[in-house]
């Protein structure tokens, strides 16, 4: 089985005063696009957040509150609640991923990421057994350095608009 891991915890310092997770994107908060697609998906599904503004806009998801923080920590707490044998991490501020493509990675033997041709990103899907090397990261560090180190990764190609993830205001024009 595979939890869906939603990362929604990140403190958007180079996107401005507001939180970007809350902007408006193509009619609904940032947020909702990924939450969405996990939904959509029908993954069991666990939100790490800070804001409660946030948590308020995933009522479906199971909530594990952090204080700000990297993203390290974030990913520590969310791995921390998962009892299946997979986690598929996948960033809150990526609005064009699709219920699809979060089931052909969660599908795919793990660990699986998306490629797109030149980086390995999220959505990825990390096996249990991985879990304490994940854990172990610090700072500002996801699981994307270690996944590219392993020779078994599952590679899941798709086109970089697909990955694009929201750092600024002018990301949402």
């Amino acid at each position: 089985m595979t939890t869906a891991l939603l990362l929604a915890a990140g403190s958007s310092r180079r996107f401005g005063p507001t939180c970007k997770l809350q902007a408006i994107y193509q009619g609904k908060p940032l947020v909702r696009h990924p939450a969405d697609a996990i939904l959509q998906a029908g993954l069991q599904a666990v939100a790490v957040v800070a804001d409660p503004a946030v948590e308020a806009l995933l009522p479906e998801f199971r909530i594990v509150r952090v204080y700000p923080g990297p993203q390290s920590q974030s990913l520590r707490a969310g791995l921390d609640m998962i009892t299946d044998d997979r986690a598929l991490v996948v960033l809150g501020d990526m609005p064009h991923l699709d219920a699809a493509l979060l089931l052909r990675i969660a599908s795919a033997p793990a660990p699986a990421a998306a490629f797109d041709g030149s980086r390995i990103m999220p959505p990825a899907s990390i096996p249990v057994t991985m879990f304490p090397e994940v854990t172990g990261l610090t700072g500002d560090r996801g699981a994307a350095s270690l996944l590219q180190t392993r020779a078994d990764l599952c590679k899941i190609r798709v086109s970089r608009h697909v990955l694009k993830d929201v750092d600024l205001l002018s990301d949402l024009e």
